[in-house]
């Protein structure tokens, strides 16, 4: 036998047991719940809201505490607003907020693509579109949708664990117009939700009201 193999078979044959000294609280066969625990950061949802150029519209963007690059999970908040019935009493305890839509892909920017909810999604990520028409403080809206959502996520059977959503902040340093956070059709249907305009003759006349949506009012005639 050569020196190195017996140098080999000497290390195998004093390799020390794993932790020998060790007393746990498992033993091999107990089963272990590697669960978050409630109201564990790594659940938390970040809320933050963005000032646009149409006056009174804020987007609320929510995404994962942990990264900053995949969305929260909308969907059932979504699905929960437009459901008959649900969706009257959802609309009231929320208050401010209008609807949930598809977030804009700015790297595409065709008016058409969604932005994904992470880096290899399918699933498109969503944003929350807030109306504040009243005296109401933004960062008093925003407490309160961020609470409202933790609390629905608490009792939907869409979700199998609840959520905390917690406010940050509003951006409004620089307001930009709707079309770089919304899909141009879903531009069409808030201002057809809003109201306001006999027809759409008139609303072609709105220059500013245009702008703030897509950017320009020469846009705004085009889509």
């Amino acid at each position: 036998m050569t020196k190195a193999k017996v140098q080999r078979k000497s290390q195998r044959k004093t390799s020390p047991p794993s932790t020998p000294n060790k007393k746990w609280n498992w033993s091999p066969g107990d089963r272990v719940v590697l669960s978050n625990p409630a109201g564990s950061s790594a659940r938390e949802q970040k809320l933050n809201l963005f000032q646009t150029l149409f006056d009174g519209i804020y987007i609320g963007i929510c995404n994962k505490s942990w990264s900053v690059a995949e969305a929260s999970y909308l969907w059932p908040m979504e699905a929960g607003l437009n459901q008959q019935g649900t969706g009257e009493k959802l609309a009231k305890d929320w208050k401010w907020v209008f609807g949930i839509l598809s977030r804009r892909d700015m790297s595409i920017d065709d008016g058409k693509t969604a932005m994904k909810a992470k880096t290899g999604s399918k699933w498109p990520w969503k944003v929350v579109v807030v109306v504040i028409n009243d005296e109401t403080s933004v960062d008093t809206v925003g407490h309160h949708i961020a609470a409202g959502f933790t609390k629905f996520t608490k009792s939907t059977e869409f979700m199998d664990t609840s959520e905390k959503y917690v406010y940050h902040y509003c951006c409004s340093d620089d307001p930009k117009p709707l079309n770089v956070y919304l899909l141009d059709l879903d531009i069409a249907r808030i201002l057809r939700a809003l109201g306001g305009y006999e027809s759409k003759e008139e609303l072609m006349e709105e220059e500013e009201v245009l702008a703030a949506c897509y950017g320009s009012s020469d846009q705004g005639r085009t889509f």
